[in-house]
């Protein structure tokens, strides 16, 4: 396919920050609540906005609290910066979106993290050529899989839909881009189950970042 614009959701697509997200969502769930969840209760939770990721798994009585598990997993997480205690680049990412920035491709991140996290992962990680850095969480950005931050960022780079494409990992992902009617890439290495992504009918499924070279042409 021919694009201009290639949007990136983040978690489980760039980096593989399932670790520490998993592991500051246990310790808040442990602090304040006195119990922690499993992995596979976990992946059950991808693509969700982090309150109601707790919401969904605090008990009845606990749920109207899901509001402070945020503020508390926040802190510990973000402002303690536990984000990158093991977190890595997946395979690939760097050199490819290198490939990418070296041929002139407009790129943009758009995650349900709040930015001023993402703006510290990505100098972290000493990633470059990104038009745009931009979360749902902490914005007046509405959650995907509404389109709305997709919108946002074609329109400010004034680039169709049919030039544009999002790439990420979760079943959300894939339905922001069908709403916002654009071209959609899965990869299965994320956090979400394969069948939750087949299910989505993305345009392309790939299990290697490094193959968007492949499915997005480069001219040369």
């Amino acid at each position: 396919m021919e694009k201009k614009l290639i949007i990136f959701d983040v978690d489980g697509t760039v980096w593989d920050s399932e670790r520490d997200v998993f592991a500051s969502f246990n310790h808040t769930l442990k602090t304040m609540a006195g119990f922690q969840i499993t992995k596979d209760q976990f992946k059950t939770l991808a693509g969700m906005p982090l309150g109601l990721m707790f919401e969904k798994m605090l008990p009845d009585d606990k749920k109207h609290l899901s509001g402070e598990y945020e503020k508390a997993y926040k802190k510990y997480y973000i402002d303690e910066e536990h984000f990158s205690d093991e977190t890595v680049l997946f395979k690939g990412v760097k050199e490819t979106l290198d490939k990418f920035k070296e041929a002139g491709f407009h790129m943009a991140i758009a995650s349900s993290k709040p930015k001023r996290i993402l703006d510290k992962m990505v100098s972290a990680f000493n990633l470059s050529g990104f038009d745009y850095v931009l979360g749902t969480e902490e914005s007046n950005f509405k959650h995907k899989p509404d389109p709305e931050i997709i919108n946002y960022i074609m329109d400010k780079l004034n680039i169709s839909k049919e030039d544009s494409v999002i790439v990420g990992d979760s079943k959300s992902d894939i339905l922001t881009g069908k709403n916002a009617g654009i071209d959609t890439i899965a990869v299965t290495y994320g956090y979400d189950k394969a069948e939750n992504l087949i299910n989505a009918n993305p345009t392309f499924i790939i299990d290697d970042f490094s193959k968007l070279k492949d499915i997005i042409k480069i001219k040369k």
